[in-house]
């Protein structure tokens, strides 16, 4: 990452949060702090003028909205990509999904603290790892843009870097001869990116599915609620927050609740299952976790799983997925190309677990075609 210069601003209404945020950046290697704004006017000015590649943004701002900061950055073709830090507010779940819809990155909550040594190292961790994954994004886009350069002398050079740097592997490789056929339920797991991503594919979903679905997305409790309402408004399929003890029904979507576990519990009926939550501890620093779920799929559910793992950071999923794998499931993975973040489908798709490779664009129709095949 040391040839990687991203260029960041801080957007904070607060003296304490910006001097609080920009200590932060200023311990992440590769970072340039080039700017600061109390306001949105103020960020969109500089913003045209400094052009950074990512901007540190609060909700809560004079002048100028956050959201409407997002979109004006958009509409102005500024070029830049937003993390959005802000404080708990009864909305905020709202206004969340509003500025992760209309492209945030990614969404941190403040912590809410008593010093401010207490609020800089209970942000530190998510803040951090947010920005690791927009740096891992960027390095992959820009090799890509190397890749993809029209210039006879630099295009077989390109192709290598970016070979190497994400090991794609040809259109040849990108499925195999593993049936999709007889897929009773699936399973999907996804990260940074996610929200926009689930509310793309869903909305594309033209017939009524046949299996249950279930979704694991990592994300803030305050989130998954409105993520399952945006999705169900979006696509006007059965869409929900799972509660526990839920039973699982055919043609239902379930999303895991942020900051709770899933797991798949046989019911009290012959071939019914349940849902079930907990709070044990995170896994591969995440809550709900889906390695977690698909153990419990692989343990308990008697039929034959799809499981697709989509846009974010990290290998969560990796474990799970050599489960359902050798139990005979069917793995499919977002391609890097339209992934916000190559991570977790890079693992799938480097352990040789991945049947299929598949654009965001083509996901929806690989969903409807597993539930076609359902027994």
């Amino acid at each position: 990452m040391n040839s990687l210069l991203i260029r960041t601003m801080v957007v904070d209404s607060s003296l304490v949060f910006r001097k609080i945020i920009s200590d932060l950046l200023l311990e992440i290697e590769g970072i340039e702090l080039v700017g600061q704004a109390p306001n949105g006017k103020i960020a969109i000015q500089k913003a045209q003028n400094l052009k950074p590649d990512l901007m540190i943004l609060d909700m809560n701002l004079p002048e100028m909205s956050g959201l409407e900061v997002i979109r004006q950055i958009r509409e102005l073709q500024i070029g830049c990509r937003v993390i959005v830090v802000s404080s708990p507010s009864p909305n905020m779940s709202l206004l969340g999904m509003k500025a992760l819809s209309a492209g945030a990155f990614e969404f941190v909550l403040k912590p809410v603290a008593e010093t401010i040594e207490d609020t800089r190292l209970r942000l530190a961790p998510e803040f951090k790892l947010a920005i690791q994954a927009f740096m891992e994004s960027l390095r992959i886009r820009r090799t890509m843009d190397i890749s993809n350069t029209t210039e006879s002398g630099s295009a077989e050079v390109g192709r290598i870097a970016m070979a190497t740097a994400v090991k794609i592997p040809s259109a040849a490789a990108t499925m195999k001869n593993t049936s999709a056929r007889n897929i009773e339920l699936i399973v999907i797991g996804i990260s940074t990116g996610g929200p926009p991503a689930l509310a793309e594919v869903f909305s594309s979903i033209k017939e009524p599915l046949k299996v249950p679905v279930v979704i694991v997305q990592h994300i803030p409790p305050i989130f998954s609620e409105a993520l399952a309402a945006s999705i169900r408004e979006r696509s006007g399929l059965w869409v929900e927050e799972i509660k526990d003890g839920m039973i699982l029904e055919s043609g239902h979507i379930y999303l895991a609740p942020g900051g709770e576990h899933v797991r798949l519990a046989r019911g009290s009926a012959v071939n019914s299952y349940v849902l079930r939550l907990s709070k044990d501890s995170p896994e591969n620093n995440c809550r709900p976790s889906i390695d977690y779920l698909l153990r419990s799929v692989v343990t308990n559910f008697a039929g034959r799983v799809g499981f697709l793992v989509m846009t974010g950071m990290g290998s969560d999923g990796l474990g799970g997925g050599r489960m359902i794998k050798a139990a005979g499931g069917y793995i499919i993975a977002q391609d890097a190309q339209s992934c916000v973040v190559y991570g977790m489908p890079r693992v799938i798709v480097e352990a040789g677990l991945a049947d299929e490779i598949l654009p965001l664009s083509a996901i929806a129709e690989g969903i409807q075609r597993l539930s076609r095949n359902a027994v």
